[in-house]
């Protein structure tokens, strides 16, 4: 919810590129509604697999639903309209069931097709996040944060 108030908070008030008085530099607009949309379902799916992965490769982890939690945890937080949800729940389950046909056990190549998928969801996360980095006040990483987890 947060993140959806942020977001079109931020929206609201900038409608141009701007520029930081002194900097020289300018801030990118934000992205369409629609384009964030897709990046929510291109992540669900992301997370559905990532969830496949870790319960092949870590069975035992003391957090077997990490990936799925953290799903949940991006539908409460992003509050999607109803299409949007819909399609993010798809995306999970079909991202969960071609990662479990292409990998049934763990592999050094399930491996690094997870390393790859990690480095892709960073990336997307970054995309996510972006528009909340623009805000003057808004610290998306605290120092203290281990970011990695």
């Amino acid at each position: 919810m947060i993140y959806s108030v942020l977001f079109i908070a931020a929206a609201l008030f900038q409608t141009a590129p701007v520029t930081p008085e002194g900097s020289g530099e300018t801030v990118p607009e934000f992205y369409s509604f629609a384009e964030r949309q897709d990046q929510l379902v291109e992540m669900a799916r992301l997370l559905g697999r990532m969830h496949h992965m870790h319960i092949t490769c870590q069975p035992y982890d003391y957090l077997p639903d990490r990936f799925r939690d953290r799903m949940k945890e991006l539908v409460a937080l992003e509050e999607p309209p109803e299409a949007t949800k819909s399609k993010m729940v798809a995306a999970f389950n079909n991202g969960f069931q071609s990662t479990k046909a292409a990998y049934q056990s763990c592999s050094a190549e399930t491996e690094t097709e997870r390393r790859r998928l990690a480095k892709e969801g960073t990336v997307l996360t970054a995309r996510l996040a972006s528009p909340f980095n623009t805000i003057e006040g808004y610290d998306y990483y605290s120092e203290d944060e281990d970011v990695t987890n």
